[in-house]
């Protein structure tokens, strides 16, 4: 446990669920407080290609953010490893979209990569998410039903 009484892991988790909150609150700023501000960051959104650079990553998120559809993303099924200054979390990403024809869903296998920095945050330097295929929903994987 350190100074403010969470586990290294509890810490990670505390940081991959803000990028999930950053995400849903549709708000640049929050997003700008998840990510390591550096040419080293990486960005795949579910479909698309390597996004190099927070620069362009802020971008895109900024086009996202200003999308008329609602959008809502939940994670699930988080699995953690730390090893030293570097934590990736591989989850489920439950994405909800309310667009003109009414709600549609997807999902996605994601995994975020983070580093310790010397005050001890974690920021995201990796997320990478790619879609899960599925037809029926007994397809679906848990974290939807």
């Amino acid at each position: 446990m350190d100074r403010e009484g969470l586990t290294e892991e509890e810490r990670v988790r505390e940081a991959n669920e803000r990028f999930y909150l950053a995400m849903n609150s549709g708000e640049i700023g929050e997003m700008d407080e998840v990510w390591a501000a550096e040419e080293s960051a990486i960005c795949v959104h579910p479909g698309r290609e390597a996004l190099f650079g927070y620069e362009r990553i802020r971008e895109s998120w900024q086009i996202i953010f200003s999308s008329a559809n609602s959008m809502s993303i939940a994670a699930g099924n988080e699995r953690i490893t730390i090893t030293g200054e570097i934590a990736w979390v591989s989850c489920i990403e439950t994405i909800s979209l309310m667009m003109e024809g009414g709600l549609a869903a997807a999902a996605a296998q994601a995994t975020n990569i983070f580093r310790r920095t010397e005050h001890g945050r974690w920021l995201m330097l990796v997320h990478h998410a790619s879609p899960i295929p599925f037809t029926t929903q007994d397809e679906w994987p848990d974290v939807i039903n």
